[in-house]
Order: structure tokens, then C-alpha cells, then sequence
């Protein structure tokens, strides 16, 4: 009994710690081939083109390598400079690229992005999980979750299709 009550205090105690993370995911097809659009989608030195919230970015190296940091200043709800910074933790040209933020940093972020290609046309599906304490730092209250991904959603669809243009000029 007292071991499946020890048990039990530890899952307890790890669940309490654990963060919760909540995610938008978007997803776009883009008539261009696969090389191209991986080309200027894996590199977020290239958002500022599509993700109207970006500020600035700026990174250790200009290729898309494990290690590469970004360190982007958004404008998120009210605050106009947020400051987040994340590093590649995984690539594979031209299927994926997969970014966290880096040890040390007050919120957890994972940025991932991935391509598939069928007949000239690519899809790109962007997920983003994020920590929930992010939502009272960007907005000064904490909102429900639901709400703020309807709003994030609303914003994500927006920004790909910014990106689907351009390829489709």
C-alpha cells in the first residue's frame, strides 16, 4: 500500500510541474515546387514576409542547421516587443525543420514545419505549441485558451495565405 502511495505522490508531483501547452496548427497548399517553398519557409530570417506580427529576427547563422538560433521580436497581443528565442532541434531538407526555444528562456515555444509535395503543389502545415502562461504575458490577463486560439487561428490563416501569395504572383 505504501509504495502504490508513493506512487502515486510522485505522478501527482510530476503532473503539477508539467506545462501546459496549447497549439494552433494551419495548414496551406501552394502551387511551387517542395525546394522552393522549404527554401524560404524553414529560415525565419524569412518571416517577416508572411507572419505580419514579426518585428525583427535575428540569428547566429544564416543556414538552417541544428544550433542555429532565432531571436524574434513579435508583436503579440499588447505587447509590442515580445522577445522569444528558438534554435533548429531537428531538419530534413526539404520535408521538415522543427525549432524550441532555447535553454534558459522564460516560456516554452516549439515551432514545427513541414512540406509535402504531390503534382507541383506543396503543402506546408505550420504547429505551434506554446506555453499557457504566455497568454496573460502578451494580453496582461489570462484569457481562455479557447479563446485566443480562435483569434490565433484567424491570424494564422491570414499570414499563409500571405505566404501562398507569395509564391503565386
Amino acid at each position: 500500500m505504501k509504495k502504490i502511495l508513493y506512487l502515486f505522490l510522485i505522478f501527482i508531483s510530476f503532473n503539477s510541474l508539467s506545462l501546459e501547452l496549447v497549439q494552433s496548427t494551419g495548414s496551406i497548399d501552394i502551387k511551387a515546387p517542395i525546394d522552393k517553398v522549404f527554401d524560404l519557409v524553414s529560415s525565419p530570417m524569412n518571416d517577416h514576409l508572411w507572419r505580419s506580427e514579426v518585428n525583427d529576427m535575428t540569428t547566429n547563422n544564416h543556414s538552417v542547421e541544428i544550433g542555429s538560433w532565432y531571436r524574434e521580436d513579435a508583436w503579440i497581443g499588447i505587447r509590442r516587443n515580445f522577445i522569444t528565442t528558438t534554435e533548429v532541434i531537428e531538419v530534413d531538407p526539404p520535408y521538415k525543420v522543427i525549432f524550441t526555444t532555447i535553454e534558459g528562456s522564460p516560456y516554452f515555444l516549439k515551432s514545427r514545419r513541414f512540406f509535402t509535395e504531390k503534382s507541383g503543389v506543396t503543402t506546408f502545415t505550420y504547429i505551434v505549441d506554446f506555453d499557457r502562461r504566455m497568454i496573460k504575458e502578451t494580453f496582461g490577463v489570462n484569457i481562455s485558451p479557447k479563446i485566443v486560439m480562435k483569434l490565433y487561428k484567424f491570424q494564422m490563416k491570414r499570414y499563409l495565405k500571405k505566404l501562398k501569395k507569395e509564391f503565386e504572383r
